[in-house]
C-alpha cells in the first residue's frame, strides 16, 4: 500500500515539474513594420520577469516567461501592442504606425490632457526638437518655433540670457516675462538645466489656459517638464559636442586712414567757416597729426605713414571654444521607473576673462507600492563658476582712436594712448592678470516629493512638497590700475554680495475622471491647494581699497577695505491659493473648461489681499459630426475654441504697500551736534493690488491628408487693468509720486502654427513647420488724465494710444547744405497754435551747413518737445519657418527667423564725440562740402545742436531675417553599431547665427541696439551615443 502511494506521489511530482516546465518558457519573436521592414529597438515587457528589445534583425527572446503573461509591446511612431502568450513559443508581429498627432499628451495647469480635448491655445515642444538645436540654454529651441513667443539674446557673453515676452507687452512698470515652472513648480527665469534632460516644454498662452495660476500667468505660462524613466530595457544616452565661438555683426569705430581722413574733414570744415570761401581748405593728414605724441615720443604722423594703427576690437575680442557633456541613464519596470543624469558645460566666451562652467546632476524616481498608492521625487543640482568680463571695456574700445599703439615701445601697456585726449584709459589694462576680477559662484538645489492615492477608480490625491534653495556669492574686485579706475578715482574697488533665496512649495490636488458608467459624457474635475513661501537673504560689503595690488586675495579678503559699506536684505513673502478646474466632453465632439482660482498674498494690504481669477473655454471638434462624414477621406480633424479668462501679474514687491526709509544714514546738526536720521525712500500705497488682464481668444485647430497639413490659428484680444503705473502724491507729502493701481493697456493679435509634411517617400522626406504672430499693444489710460509719461530714461515714454514699449525724440532729416537755411527760412511761412503767423524762432547755431536738420513737425518756426514723433519699440511681426530634410540617415534642418517692426535706438549711431573720441565705423555718411546731402553733422560743426538734438540719430529700423541655425546629422546605421552594444549613434553639426539681413550695416538688431557686448556665431560638432 505504502508502495503505491509512493508511485502515485512521484507521478503528481512529475507532472507538476512538467507542468512547470511548460508554464515557464522561452518564447521568440519577430518584429517589422506594416511594410515588411524589420523594426529594431523595439521594447517588449513581460510582467516582472524584465525584458528586453529587437535586434538587428528585428528579432528578440524572452526568457521564463509564464502562459498568462501579457507582452507589452511599444516604439516610437507605432500603436502600442500587448499580446497574451497563452501556449505560444513563436510570435511574428507586425506593429502599425501611430499618427499621435491627436492623441499625443499635453502638460497642463496641475494635470495633462489629450490634445484633442483642449480647449485652449497651447503649443508644444517635444525633446526630439531639442535635439535639433545643441545650445546650453533650452530656451533658444523654442525661437521661432511658438507662435506669439518672442525670445531675443542681447548678448554673446558666456552664460548670458534671453529676454521673452508671450504675445505682446502688456505691463508699465511690472515684469513682461512669462511664468516658467519645472515639473510644475515655478522655477525662475535662469534656466541652468540641460536639454536633454526635458521631455517637453509647453507654451500655454490664453487666459482659460493659464488662469489656473491666478495671479502670476497674465504674462503666459512655460511648463518644463523632465524626462522620467520607462519600463523597459536600461537605456544610456551620452551627449557631447564642441562649440567654436567667434564675434559677429560686431559693431567697430573709424580705422586708420577713414579717421585720419574725419580729422581732415574736421579741420577743413572750420577753416571754411572762419574763411566764408566753402570748399576751398585743403588741410594735410601731417597738419592734422603733427604736435600729438604717445608717451614714448611717437608721433601720430609716423602711425599714418607707416599704417601703424591699433585695431582695438581685435586685440580685445577673441575666438573660443565651449564643450558640454550629458550622460543620462534611465529604465524601469512595471513598478519602478528611474531616470538619472549629469552633465558639464564649459561656455568660454569672446574676451579672455569670460567663461562659465556648470555642472548639473538630476535624479527622477516613481515606485508604484500597489493599485492604490505611487511615489516619486526629483532632485536637480547645479553648480555655475562665472567668470565675467568687464563689459564696459568693450564699449571703451570703441570711443578709443585708432591712431595711436596699445603699447609702448618698451613693451608696457600704454595706459593712456589718446593724445589729442587724455583721460582715455588703455581698454587693455583689465587684461592684465588680476586687475580685473568679477566672478559669480551659486549652487543651486530643486528637489521634491510626491505621493499619489487612488482609493477609487478615477479618483487620485496627490500630494507634492518642493524645496528650492539657491546659494550665491557675487565677488568683483577692480584694481586701482584697471580700466574703469585708472583715472578716476585711482584706487582698488573690492565688492562682495552675497545672498541666499529658500523657496518651498506644496501643492495638493485632488482629481476625479469619469464618463458616468460608460455613457458618451466625460468629466474630469480638478480641486487643490498651494502654498508657496520664499526668503531672500542677503549681504553686501562694499568700498575702496587703496592704492596696493591685491591680486590674490582679491575680493576674498574684505578686511582691505578701507572704510567698508555694509548692506544687508531680508525679504520673506507667501502666498496661499485654491484653485479647480472642471473638463468636460459629450460624445468627443462638445468640450467645456471651467477654471477658477483664489490667491492670497502677503505683501498685499489688508483688503486687498485675496484676488481671483476665473476662465471659461468651450469647444466643437466639427469633424466629429454627422455632416463632416463626406470629408474623412481628406479632413483629419477641424475644431473650433473660444475661451475667455482673467488673470494676474504679480506685479508687487514685498513691503511695497509700506512706506520705507533710505538705508543711508543723513546727518542733521542739533545744538551744535551731529545727530544720525534717515530721510524716506518710499511712499507705501496700501491699497495696491494684482494687475489682472482679461483676454478672449477665437481658435482653429486643423488637420488635413492623414495630418500631413495640420496646425492651429488664434485670434485674441486683451485688455489689462489696474497697472502700476506713478500717480502724483499729495503736496502734504515728502515724496513726488507714488505707485497706484491706475493705468490699463489693451492688445490683440493673430496666430498661425502650420505644419507640412512635403514630401514623405520612402528614404526622403521633407517638413517644414512653420509660425506666424501678429501682435499689437496699445496704452488706453495713466494716470489722473495725463496722456504721456516720460520716463527720463533713454527718450522712453509711456502715451496714450501708442504702443506700450515707445520712444519720443525728435527726427532728423540730414543736414544742412550751404545756404539751404536762409532759402528755407525766406521760402516758409510759420504758424503758432492758434493759425497766426509767426517769425522763425530757432535755436542759435540751427541751420548753419553741416548742422542736422531737424524736423519742425508743427511748422511753428522752433523746435520744441512738440515736434517730437513717436518711435515704436516692439515688433509687430514675428516669422519661423523650420525645414527638416531626411535621405535615408542623413537628416538636414534649416532654422529661419524673421522679427519685422519696431525701431532700435542703435547706439554707434550717437558715438559722435568731436572733441574727445572716435567715432563710429557706420558714420561715414557725414557732411562735408561734396556730401552735403548726409546722414550725420559735419565733424568741424558747432556740437551744441548735436548735443541737444542728437539722439534723433539713433532709431533705426529693426527688421531682421536671419538664418538662425542649420545642422545636418548622420545615424550610423544600425548594423554597424549593435555589434559594440549600441543602439543608436547620431553625429551632427550646426552653424548658427552666421547670417542675418537688416537695415544696418555690420549689426545684428537681435542685440537690441546696443554695443557693450557683441553676439557670437558657433560653428558646433557632436556626437549622440545611445546603450
Amino acid at each position: 500500500m505504502h508502495l503505491e502511494l509512493r508511485k502515485v506521489s512521484l507521478a503528481l511530482l512529475m507532472s507538476m515539474l512538467c507542468l512547470v516546465s511548460f508554464a515557464q518558457r522561452t518564447i521568440q519573436g519577430t518584429i517589422k513594420d506594416n511594410t515588411g521592414e524589420p523594426l529594431i529597438g523595439v521594447s517588449i515587457v513581460s510582467g516582472n520577469n524584465g525584458g528586453t528589445v529587437t535586434d538587428l534583425n528585428g528579432d528578440f527572446t524572452l526568457n521564463n516567461v509564464s502562459d498568462g503573461a501579457i507582452l507589452k509591446i511599444s516604439y516610437v511612431g507605432y500603436k502600442k501592442q500587448s499580446i497574451k502568450v497563452g501556449n505560444q513559443t513563436k510570435f511574428n508581429i507586425v506593429m502599425q504606425s501611430d499618427d499621435k498627432t491627436l492623441d499625443e499628451l499635453v502638460v497642463v495647469g496641475y494635470g495633462v490632457m489629450k490634445k484633442r480635448d483642449l480647449t485652449g491655445s497651447i503649443s508644444s515642444i517635444k525633446s526630439s526638437d531639442l535635439e535639433k538645436v545643441a545650445s546650453a540654454n533650452a530656451m533658444q529651441a523654442m525661437q521661432a518655433k511658438i507662435p506669439g513667443l518672442d525670445i531675443t539674446q542681447s548678448s554673446g557673453q558666456a552664460g548670458g540670457g534671453l529676454n521673452m515676452t508671450l504675445r505682446g507687452t502688456r505691463s508699465l512698470l511690472a515684469q513682461n516675462g512669462p511664468l516658467i515652472l519645472v515639473d510644475g513648480v515655478q522655477y525662475g527665469s535662469t534656466i541652468d538645466i540641460s536639454p536633454d534632460d526635458i521631455e517637453s516644454m509647453e507654451v500655454l498662452k490664453d487666459a482659460s489656459s493659464t488662469a489656473i495660476y491666478g495671479s502670476r500667468g497674465a504674462n503666459g505660462v512655460i511648463i518644463i517638464t523632465t524626462k522620467r524613466g520607462k519600463a523597459g530595457k536600461t537605456k544610456v544616452n551620452l551627449n557631447v559636442y564642441n562649440s567654436f565661438n567667434s564675434p559677429t555683426s560686431t559693431p567697430t569705430s573709424m580705422y586708420g586712414d577713414t579717421e585720419i581722413q574725419r580729422l581732415i574733414d574736421k579741420a577743413n570744415y572750420q577753416a571754411d567757416k572762419a574763411s566764408g570761401k566753402w570748399g576751398t581748405s585743403n588741410v594735410t593728414a601731417q597738419q592734422v597729426t603733427t604736435g600729438y605724441k604717445l608717451d614714448d615720443g611717437t608721433e601720430t604722423y609716423s602711425i599714418y605713414q607707416d599704417k601703424s594703427y591699433t585695431d582695438w576690437g581685435d586685440l580685445l575680442l577673441k575666438n573660443s571654444a565651449s564643450q558640454n557633456y550629458d550622460l543620462a541613464v534611465s529604465g524601469g519596470n512595471d513598478k519602478t521607473n528611474f531616470n538619472v543624469s549629469l552633465g558639464a558645460l564649459y561656455d568660454n566666451g569672446l574676451m579672455d576673462q569670460d567663461k562659465l562652467s556648470r555642472y548639473n546632476g538630476k535624479m527622477n524616481i516613481d515606485h508604484r507600492i500597489n493599485n492604490m498608492f505611487k511615489v516619486g521625487g526629483s532632485l536637480m543640482f547645479s553648480y555655475k563658476n562665472n567668470d565675467k568680463a568687464n563689459s564696459g571695456v568693450f564699449a571703451q574700445a570703441l570711443k578709443m582712436t585708432t591712431i595711436t599703439h596699445a603699447y609702448l615701445s618698451d613693451g608696457s601697456i600704454n595706459t593712456t594712448p589718446n593724445p589729442w585726449y587724455a583721460a582715455h584709459s588703455n581698454p587693455l589694462l583689465d587684461m592684465v592678470d588680476g586687475r580685473f576680477q568679477h566672478n559669480i559662484e551659486s549652487t543651486r538645489f530643486f528637489g521634491n516629493a510626491y505621493v499619489e492615492f487612488t482609493p477609487l477608480k478615477g479618483l487620485t490625491y496627490r500630494s507634492l512638497f518642493n524645496v528650492d534653495r539657491s546659494d550665491t556669492r557675487d565677488g568683483l574686485y577692480q584694481d586701482y590700475e584697471s580700466t574703469t579706475r585708472y583715472q578716476s578715482p585711482h584706487t582698488n574697488y573690492i565688492s562682495s554680495n552675497k545672498y541666499n533665496t529658500t523657496a518651498l512649495t506644496w501643492d495638493n490636488t485632488v482629481n476625479y475622471n469619469t464618463n458616468f458608467g460608460g455613457s458618451k459624457s466625460d468629466l474630469t474635475a480638478l480641486v487643490g491647494h498651494e502654498l508657496l513661501q520664499s526668503v531672500y537673504e542677503s549681504t553686501n560689503i562694499f568700498g575702496d581699497a587703496g592704492t596696493t595690488h591685491y591680486y590674490e586675495s582679491s575680493f576674498y579678503d574684505l578686511s582691505k577695505i578701507t572704510s567698508p559699506t555694509i548692506r544687508n536684505g531680508y525679504t520673506k513673502k507667501s502666498m496661499l491659493s485654491f484653485f479647480s478646474r472642471v473638463n468636460y466632453s459629450y460624445d468627443s465632439k462638445y468640450l467645456a473648461t471651467l477654471s477658477l482660482r483664489a490667491d492670497g498674498a502677503s505683501q498685499l494690504a489688508e483688503g486687498h489681499k485675496w484676488g481671483y481669477f476665473p476662465s471659461a473655454a468651450l469647444g466643437w471638434r466639427i469633424t466629429e459630426e454627422k455632416f463632416m462624414a463626406g470629408t474623412k477621406s481628406w479632413l483629419d480633424n477641424l475644431k473650433l475654441r473660444m475661451s475667455w479668462g482673467l488673470s494676474g501679474n504679480s506685479a508687487i514687491d514685498a513691503y511695497q504697500t509700506l512706506s520705507t526709509l533710505n538705508s543711508s544714514a543723513i546727518y542733521y546738526n542739533f545744538a551744535g551736534n551731529d545727530v544720525a536720521g534717515k530721510i524716506p525712500s518710499h511712499m507705501g500705497n496700501p491699497d495696491l493690488k494684482w494687475e489682472k488682464t482679461s483676454s478672449f481668444d477665437l481658435g482653429f485647430d486643423f488637420g488635413f491628408l492623414n495630418n500631413r497639413i495640420n496646425g492651429s490659428v488664434d485670434m485674441y484680444f486683451s485688455k489689462t487693468n489696474d497697472l502700476l503705473f506713478y500717480k502724483s502724491a499729495p503736496t502734504s507729502s515728502v515724496f513726488p509720486s507714488v505707485i497706484s493701481n491706475i493705468g490699463k493697456t489693451k492688445g490683440s493679435g493673430i496666430e498661425l502654427q502650420l505644419n507640412t509634411l512635403i514630401i514623405n517617400a520612402k528614404a526622403f522626406s521633407w517638413n517644414i513647420n512653420w509660425s506666424y504672430s501678429h501682435m499689437s499693444d496699445k496704452i488706453t489710460e495713466l494716470t489722473g488724465g495725463i496722456d504721456k509719461y516720460e520716463t527720463g530714461n533713454n527718450n522712453e515714454a509711456r502715451i496714450v494710444g501708442e504702443r506700450v514699449n515707445t520712444y519720443l525724440d525728435y527726427e532728423t532729416s540730414g543736414t544742412w547744405a550751404v545756404g539751404e537755411f536762409a532759402n528755407y527760412i525766406a521760402s516758409h511761412k510759420f504758424y503758432d497754435s492758434n493759425g497766426n503767423e509767426v517769425a522763425a524762432n530757432y535755436p542759435s547755431g540751427y541751420g548753419d551747413p553741416g548742422t542736422l536738420k531737424i524736423n519742425d513737425r508743427n511748422n511753428d518756426g522752433k523746435l520744441s518737445a512738440d515736434d517730437r514723433r513717436v518711435y515704436n519699440a516692439d515688433p509687430e511681426n514675428l516669422f519661423g519657418m523650420n525645414n527638416t530634410f531626411s535621405y535615408k540617415n542623413f537628416s538636414l534642418s534649416v532654422q529661419l527667423m524673421a522679427r519685422l517692426g519696431g525701431y532700435i535706438p542703435y547706439a554707434m549711431n550717437n558715438r559722435l564725440d568731436y572733441e574727445t573720441a572716435n567715432w563710429g565705423g557706420g558714420c561715414t555718411d557725414y557732411w562735408t562740402y561734396t556730401n552735403q546731402n548726409a546722414k550725420f553733422p559735419s565733424p568741424g560743426a558747432d556740437k551744441s545742436i548735436y548735443t541737444t538734438y542728437g539722439s534723433s540719430l539713433l532709431y533705426e529700423k529693426a527688421d531682421f531675417l536671419k538664418i538662425k541655425d542649420i545642422t545636418l546629422s548622420y545615424s550610423l546605421p544600425k548594423r554597424w553599431i549593435s555589434k559594440i552594444g549600441l543602439s543608436n549613434a547620431r553625429i551632427y553639426g550646426s552653424l548658427k547665427n552666421f547670417i542675418t539681413f537688416s537695415h544696418i550695416d555690420n549689426f545684428d538688431p537681435e542685440a537690441g541696439g546696443g554695443y557693450s557686448f557683441p553676439l557670437a556665431k558657433q560653428a558646433v560638432i557632436g556626437i549622440n551615443l545611445e546603450f
